[in-house]
């Protein structure tokens, strides 16, 4: 059998996320996952562990790159840029590398970023407008600390239609 990956000196009970855990982290691990902020989805791996007397904590913020990252499954930056699984969770990581898109060609899938790069969200829906080719009606879906929820906004009204798309 394996050994912790946190405490080598401790035979493994299992893997939680990929991580091989002794008896004191899956417990750790299982009373983090219940101080996650109830809005941030997934819950189970928005953990790191901080060592010392505190182990793993809830990695701190609201967790929309991470929801994006997830639904896009992307996977980059260092270890403490990332969630137990490896999905980064700050919107600076998450578009690392990505071009920005103009609103005119924006497609589902593009990754949206308010303008002070503090909230991510993902494009679910592009409706043309006839009259005007280049403002396309465009739905976000993002975890929202605001709304409590992982929830779904119109670009030009709930975000005033500010911000940028990277794909």
């Amino acid at each position: 059998m394996a050994n912790c990956s946190v405490h080598p000196s401790l035979k493994s009970v299992g893997k939680i996320n990929g991580v091989e855990c002794c008896e004191k982290c899956k417990k750790d691990i299982a009373d983090a996952v219940r101080q996650v902020d109830k809005h941030v989805e997934p819950k189970a791996c928005f953990l790191w562990y901080e060592g010392g007397k505190t182990g793993w904590q809830p990695i701190p913020g609201t967790g929309c790159a991470h929801w994006v990252a997830h639904q896009r499954s992307i996977k980059r930056g260092s270890a403490s840029e990332q969630c137990m699984l490896g999905y980064p969770f700050r919107v600076k990581t998450l578009i690392g590398g990505m071009s920005e898109v103009k609103l005119a060609d924006v497609k589902v899938n593009d990754i949206y970023v308010t303008p002070s790069r503090d909230h991510t969200g993902l494009v679910i829906k592009v409706t043309p407008d006839p009259k005007a080719a280049d403002k396309p009606k465009v739905t976000i879906r993002h975890d929202s600390s605001a709304q409590g929820k992982v929830g779904e906004n119109e670009f030009a009204t709930y975000f005033k239609g500010k911000g940028n798309f990277f794909r």
